[in-house]
């Protein structure tokens, strides 16, 4: 059993800088912190939260958010202490049966009588659900199976009760007292699922199975990591197992989530991380579902928390870096809900009903210059941004220069990104000064209809993350980029041939990837993935394997993204 201090050190280490929501949870963890309680005390609350949330402590539930997983609850209790008897394979209220679902992977135990009681055909649904996510995530997606649990559900199937939970808990994985296999390399435990008995409508509960297995997957790689990873890819799931449910949606369109909140760490917990399902997302609409999986294949090699270190051995793997993959992150969250409609292609056209879309507080909303600013009361935690958004209709025979001056001797980026309503858009980043946190850079208004700005902070303190800026237009070209740090992503003609030409410049030496994306936003051809050197450089539009239609060319090099809307035509 880990002691008090090791077990806190591991949670600060787990939500250290990042800003909670208001959840049962989180005001337990918070307790556990300032000392008001002890680790058992800590573990059976959280159990309880869970398991008993009517009956908790009134501070701990009374205005506080519903937490639709009770899984990281159960896995933190478990860290806390080891073992706990209430988190275990759980007894129902009446007599147990147990039906085999129909492809044979899981067995699902149910009850008629008592508070658990459901009827057959609640349990068949669960079944069909379980298999058609086993199909999914192990057979199409081939992520590790979970290991057999020593039968102790009567035999070696994935076991799933179905129970009465409290407190707006739909469902939850748990490890508590699971096998172990003796011959795992990795951290590696079998686990159970229990699905509430009360879930509405057959959508939400293959929704819940969904996000649920795949926290059984997760345990199969390393019940070590982090939780929010954890439930960021267990939400994507629901996505990958039941496109057509979009009960996501719930976690995009209000409370903390990276759209509304983008000021958030992304490894923010509470409601934050439900909605923080556009992480991997992203990475499945940039490299596929591959690259999901090998974060956590990353993780199974190494003990103990790994989550950062595997995620830049993925990056490392396809060219880039947490870093840029970070920044490229605020650019694609920009062109979500009404933004998407400018053809940028970011994620794929789903992302059209991530409604209200990104979120620019009314203090960054610039239409007259000079404009002056600064973080206001929101300031951004470690990997979290801002969006500054200045509209350009007025400024189109000038440059926009904006001198930003982030905290002195941190780590700051900024980001800039050139976009009009045709689906022509730039993108670049900005290291600042590493000891006065400075950066100036000026573009171009003509042509575009909005710059926006968005400076993100990179290093963990507990100190102020302040900043201030400022905003001019100019009429000649200062500071940077000049012209000749623009990739200038541009094509032969518009409609485009099969044979015609894509032009572009690379200010200097490095990999270029050109790709070609359809209107649903997933990846048609790869044109270029290799390293160039500096200048101008042109290639031909492979386009013989794709039919007549509108496209996206994406140009990924030098920190920057480039995109075109082109159509094809024979």
């Amino acid at each position: 059993m880990k002691s008090s201090l090791a077990v806190i050190s591991s949670l600060l280490l787990i939500f250290s800088g990042i800003a909670l929501g208001d959840t049962s949870m989180d005001r337990i963890l918070s307790a556990l912190e300032a000392a008001e309680i002890t680790d058992a005390q800590a573990a059976d609350l959280l159990v309880q939260s869970v398991m008993d949330n009517d009956n908790l402590p009134v501070r701990y539930l009374e205005g506080t958010d519903a937490m639709p997983c009770g899984t990281p609850a159960i896995l933190e209790a478990y860290r806390l202490t080891g073992y706990s008897p209430l988190a275990s394979r759980p007894p129902l209220s009446g007599p147990e049966y147990i039906i085999t679902s129909p492809d044979g992977y899981f067995n699902i135990h149910w009850t008629d009588s008592g508070e658990d009681a459901v009827s057959s055909s609640y349990a068949n649904t669960v079944a069909i659900s379980a298999d058609s996510s086993w199909q999914v995530e192990c057979t199409e997606m081939n992520f590790i199976t979970p290991p057999p649990d020593n039968g102790v559900g009567g035999n070696d199937l994935y076991d799933v009760y179905i129970c009465y939970l409290t407190g707006g808990t739909l469902g939850y994985c748990s490890r508590n007292g699971e096998y172990h296999p003796p011959d795992s390399t990795q951290a590696c435990t079998a686990s159970h699922i229990v699905v509430g008995s009360d879930i509405s409508g057959t959508g939400q509960r293959n929704c819940v199975m969904a996000h649920e297995f795949q926290h059984a997957i997760q345990f199969s790689y390393s019940y070590e990591e982090p939780t929010w990873f954890m439930e960021n890819c267990a939400v994507w799931m629901e996505e990958m197992v039941y496109p057509d449910v979009n009960d996501y949606l719930m976690y995009i369109s209000s409370g903390d989530n990276p759209l509304r909140r983008p000021w958030m760490d992304i490894r923010s917990g509470s409601m934050y991380w439900y909605g923080g399902l556009t992480w991997p997302w992203m990475m499945w609409n940039r490299w596929d579902y591959e690259s999901v999986r090998e974060i956590w294949e990353n993780c199974s090699a190494v003990s103990g928390n790994y989550m950062i270190p595997a995620h830049e051995e993925m990056f490392a793997a396809h060219g880039t870096d947490f870093e840029s993959f970070f920044m490229d992150y605020g650019c694609w969250r920009w062109f979500t809900a009404n933004n998407w409609f400018s053809g940028c292609d970011m994620y794929n056209e789903e992302s059209s009903l991530w409604i209200p879309g990104p979120r620019v507080l009314p203090w960054h909303h610039v239409s007259s210059l000079p404009f002056s600013g600064d973080q206001t009361a929101y300031e951004t935690d470690t990997y979290g941004i801002h969006w500054i958004q200045v509209d350009l209709s007025s400024f189109q025979n000038q440059w926009i220069k904006m001198e930003f001056n982030g905290r002195d001797y941190f780590e700051w980026n900024l980001g800039v990104i050139m976009h009009d309503e045709t689906g022509r858009f730039n993108f670049s980043w900005y290291d600042c000064d590493a000891t006065t946190g400075d950066v100036t850079v000026s573009a171009g208004a003509y042509g575009w209809d909005s710059a926006i700005f968005f400076p993100a902070f990179m290093s963990s303190t507990s100190l102020d993350h302040t900043y201030t800026f400022d905003i001019t237009g100019t009429d000649g070209i200062e500071g940077s980029p000049s012209t000749t740090d623009i990739i200038n992503l541009n094509v032969s003609s518009n409609p485009i041939q099969a044979g015609g030409y894509i032009t572009f410049d690379l200010p200097s030496n490095g990999n270029a990837m050109v790709c070609v994306y359809d209107m649903s936003g997933r990846m048609a051809a790869t044109l270029l993935d290799e390293e160039m050197q500096a200048g101008s450089h042109s290639i031909q539009f492979e386009g013989s394997d794709l039919s007549n239609g509108t496209y996206f060319i994406m140009l990924f090099a030098n920190d920057q993204i480039s995109g075109q809307k082109v159509v094809l035509s024979r």
